[in-house]
């Protein structure tokens, strides 16, 4: 993917050295935006405000990504909002496919992001499109995106051919191979067809009432508990019983293993306490089965969007986990909250868990609150 240029915020504000439009001379490029001082940035960008990088061509077309520190509108003020605006005045509607990442998740493989998507259509000048609630902000100062108050966000786009970018008639829509843009994608694909055939499968599990077909091989690679259970002592069991664990987790756990992709809850917002603690509760079984089989990445995510479903509702569930699974970062989160929420913290003090709270240990979030002085003897 051909690079489109960078563009430097500092002081709140884009260089004026870095104005100049780039042109990456392809249909598919990428735009980096770099932002020193997120803190006056945030400061000094109202909510409904933005800070529009450096104009970039890709596909012919003139891009500008905005970027709002304090949400879009007064509805997301508690998000960062990131929108990506067509600059050109245009006779024919424009379709592309892109995606919004920070440049130190390498992970992240630009292809399969961009395939989840559908095209987003352009219609005129100054169109818009983009995601209102694209991280929450206390989510993401807490996050290892910001490093030393700044941040480089990236947006890669692939503009689709239409038919008057062709000569040929009844071309209709094409997209650029997506097979040049990463090639490393395709192991993911394979790997997670690999799974779905069950072709070669030498190991069953029996969970919570179905069975998953595996692959030995491709578990010890990936988790030195399964390396240790399905190869210790030369273990020939063709059929392994789990416990405590839900099919659906395991599931999800399985699918994590073979192509690192998570569910698609993980990397949704919630819009209510409803959705907080329903996702929350998912999030905490996954985070116990990363741990469980020692899938630190996959625990590392779990930690960093629950830290985003801390609520009156779910922190007793949270921060008893944490402890558990000795999740220092996220443990750290709840208890903050508890000490702002003077409400919360006060029905603590009272002695009021059995009627705040759902926790499966009420015991061991006592004995919590008590050793971290949030309660008293």
């Amino acid at each position: 993917m051909a690079f489109a240029g960078a563009s430097l915020v500092a002081d709140g504000m884009l260089c004026a050295s870095t104005k100049s439009a780039v042109d990456s001379g392809a249909d598919s490029g990428y735009h980096l935006l770099v932002v020193e001082g997120y803190s006056h940035a945030k400061e000094t960008t109202p909510n409904g405000k933005w800070i529009q990088s450096r104009p970039f061509i890709v596909g012919g077309r003139c891009w500008t990504i905005d970027y709002h520190p304090n949400g879009d509108d007064s509805r997301d003020e508690e998000f960062i909002s990131v929108f990506l605006i067509l600059e050109d005045d245009i006779k024919q509607s424009v379709k592309v496919q892109y995606v919004f990442s920070f440049i130190d998740q390498p992970e992240l493989q630009v292809s399969k992001h961009i395939r989840r998507r559908e095209p987003a259509c352009f219609y005129k000048q100054y169109d818009v499109d983009g995601q209102f609630r694209f991280m929450k902000r206390e989510v993401f100062e807490r996050s290892k995106h910001l490093k030393h108050d700044r941040f480089v966000l990236r947006c890669d786009l692939v503009v689709l051919k239409s038919d008057g970018d062709t000569k040929k008639e009844g071309a209709g829509t094409t997209a650029l191979p997506f097979n040049k843009l990463a090639p490393s994608s395709d192991l993911q694909s394979h790997f997670g067809d690999l799974l779905q055939s069950k072709e070669g499968a030498d190991i069953t599990f029996e969970v919570d009432g179905e069975d998953f077909a595996a692959h030995r091989c491709v578990l010890a690679a990936r988790s030195t508990v399964f390396k240790s259970q399905l190869f210790g002592a030369m273990n020939e069991s063709s059929v392994v019983k789990i416990s405590d664990i839900k099919a659906n987790v395991f599931g999800g756990l399985l699918t994590f293993i073979y192509t690192d992709a998570v569910p698609e809850f993980v990397d949704m917002e919630a819009d209510n306490d409803d959705d907080e603690i329903r996702y929350a509760t998912q999030l905490l079984q996954f985070l116990e089965a990363a741990d469980r089989y020692d899938l630190q990445k996959l625990k590392s995510i779990c930690e960093e969007k629950l830290a985003g479903f801390i609520c009156r509702k779910t922190v007793p569930d949270i921060i008893v986990v944490a402890e558990q699974r000795r999740c220092f970062g996220l443990k750290e989160a709840c208890l903050e909250f508890i000490k702002a929420d003077s409400t919360l913290h006060a029905t603590f003090v009272a002695g009021g868990l059995g009627q705040e709270t759902r926790t499966r240990t009420p015991s061991l979030l006592k004995g919590l609150l008590f050793k971290f002085g949030l309660l008293k003897l």
